[in-house]
């Protein structure tokens, strides 16, 4: 049976989209209607709720890279993205302060499901076969995953920084000071950078020895190495020029879309628009 076409998988799809979408209601309802910040047990129970969506989206982010020849496209790409984004917020949160972070989170992490779903299934990927592409496949996601969150940091310093402004309102008031965000942002980015430049070094090693040639000059090549040098000029920025506030949520910002081109672009111009 064909994962991508048996109604039981958009049952499943329809379901995990109902669960982010409940608990983003419960939460902004909950913190919309409470003045001061969450007790310790409120936080605890969200946490363990995210974390139970999370087991839940687990099968279905990984069922297109099980089979025995992988489809992996623009759909599936958004599915594990967003699993890998959220699973990166919950496990961190164990560990620093992320209050506010769900709340920008959570509503990107429904929308994205349910506009994947609205596109067609990926195609045959059989190189994802090859162990050595595994290894460079989830170097990627993994980059993308930070900058996932990166970019959700940099949408919650914009509202941190217009709360400098004007009177916070409703969920604005539990947002966490603007130095600490921005000293998360800086954190999560070195992360991706790291991660990214090691999918473009072992990207051009691996095809070079499974199919004889480095570097394919591509969209997904070129706006991935755009990618890489808005963040690596903007973390350059931050150690040398002090760089910070709107100039760090400008350019990670920037550095997201580029990213989300080089690789979702790409495969939604191959799958929806092509058909290949």
């Amino acid at each position: 049976m064909n994962p991508f076409t048996s109604a039981a998988l958009n049952w499943y799809a329809s379901a995990i989209w109902l669960g982010y979408l409940l608990l983003t209601v419960w939460i902004t309802r909950v913190r919309r209607n409470n003045a001061a910040p969450p007790s310790t047990r409120q936080q605890q129970y969200e946490h363990a709720l995210v974390g139970a969506l999370l087991l839940l989206h687990t099968p279905f982010a990984f069922a297109p890279l099980t089979q025995a020849l992988p489809h992996f496209g623009a759909r599936e790409a958004l599915g594990l993205l967003t699993w890998l984004s959220v699973l990166i917020y919950w496990t961190a949160a164990f560990m620093i302060r992320l209050e506010g972070l769900q709340t920008v989170l959570l509503p990107v992490a429904t929308v994205t499901l349910a506009a994947s779903q609205l596109l067609p299934p990926g195609h045959p990927t059989p190189w994802l076969s090859a162990t050595l592409m595994q290894v460079h496949f989830a170097i990627a996601m993994l980059s993308y995953g930070f900058f996932s969150v990166a970019a959700g940091l940099a949408a919650l310093m914009r509202l941190a920084d217009r709360d400098l402004h004007h009177p916070a309102q409703g969920l604005l008031r539990q947002l966490p000071p603007l130095l600490a965000l921005e000293k998360l942002l800086f954190s999560t980015l070195a992360l991706g950078f790291t991660l990214l430049t090691a999918t473009l070094i072992t990207g051009t090693v691996f095809a070079e020895e499974l199919f004889g040639r480095a570097i394919t000059w591509n969209h997904k090549t070129i706006f991935s190495l755009c990618a890489w040098l808005v963040f690596g000029t903007l973390i350059w920025g931050r150690q040398t020029r002090g760089w910070r506030g709107r100039t760090a949520i400008n350019w990670t910002l920037i550095g997201f879309a580029l990213l989300l081109l080089a690789y979702i672009g790409n495969r939604f111009v191959l799958d929806s628009l092509i058909r290949r």
